[in-house]
């Protein structure tokens, strides 16, 4: 069975695996689920809402910031159409189709294929980049204390071994770089983004987390600090991006918010409102598609 077949099945094991706990759990669920809802008022529903879209505009721009930044002249109006029309390719298996529409649309547009490619390379690791600087930055604290305790429970030769791989990780990059040479060092800086774009990437994170944060408060005793949950929120996009088998993060990125959301409030809840932020998440990508579709007939 050679790789491509192996991850094809995977993503699609992994979909029904979703969908099987899906239709477990609202089976199971059903009073919970009424009562979650029941203490869920239209504001909350909505300033998340707001938020969400406020984030996905902030990436339409970061978007055109890439573009500008490699000398492909778009329109915020068409950046806005192309971001959005091709995201919701993400939610089909194969996590490279909304890749693929976006480089056939520039490419059919007379843009050549070096500068679509690195681009778009451009675009998404300072979107990684940021999420995982603000996560290691705002979560830390709120999290130190677990991971020391989760860490005494290893024995010394268990950590030794941890250790040895982390520095196996970093010579093997240290290699790779020098072999690579000075060329990948001048692409590196090329792609480097604008001072411009640093503050849509901090905005884009704050909306975001903040669109879950303000879901939170009828469920829980002590409100977590709104940085926390941006933080968390950041990792497990992170997290969703780069797991080959899982399309746009689903259950990934739902995973690692309920498991940081159990520190205040129950498991059971914690589910429910992080697939309820998947909801809202998905519902605002459809109506800008829709939008966009508006536009183009215009």
């Amino acid at each position: 069975m050679n790789g491509k077949l192996l991850k094809n099945i995977s993503k699609w094991l992994w979909m029904a695996a979703l969908l099987g706990f899906i239709v477990f759990y609202t089976t199971n669920h059903k009073e919970l689920i009424y009562q979650t809802f029941s203490l869920l008022s239209f504001q909350p529903l909505l300033l998340a809402s707001a938020l969400v879209l406020a984030g996905k505009l902030c990436l339409v721009t970061n978007m055109s910031l890439a573009t500008k930044h490699f000398e492909i002249f778009l329109g915020w109006r068409d950046c806005y159409c192309i971001y959005n029309l091709t995201q919701l390719a993400k939610y089909i298996p194969g996590s490279i189709w909304q890749f693929v529409g976006r480089f056939s649309i520039l490419h059919e547009r007379g843009i050549a294929k070096r500068t679509i490619r690195d681009s778009m390379i451009a675009e998404h690791l300072w979107v990684i980049a940021s999420a995982s600087l603000l996560a290691i930055l705002l979560s830390f604290n709120s999290m130190r204390e677990f991971f020391v305790a989760k860490l005494a429970e290893y024995s010394s030769d268990t950590l030794f071994i941890w250790w040895l791989v982390i520095l196996f990780v970093l010579i093997s990059a240290i290699i790779l770089f020098i072999l690579l040479g000075r060329r990948l060092f001048f692409w590196f800086l090329r792609i480097l983004p604008p001072f411009s774009a640093i503050p849509v990437l901090v905005l884009t994170w704050i909306f975001l987390g903040a669109s879950l944060w303000v879901t939170l408060e009828p469920y829980v005793v002590s409100m977590p600090s709104v940085f926390y949950i941006i933080g968390i929120y950041c990792f497990a996009y992170v997290m969703g991006f780069i797991v080959p088998f899982a399309p746009a993060g689903i259950g990934i990125r739902e995973a690692i918010l309920t498991f940081a959301l159990t520190f205040y409030m129950d498991a059971d809840v914690a589910i429910l409102l992080t697939a309820i932020n998947r909801m809202i998440y998905f519902a605002v990508e459809i109506i800008l598609a829709i939008s966009c579709l508006h536009i183009k007939r215009q």
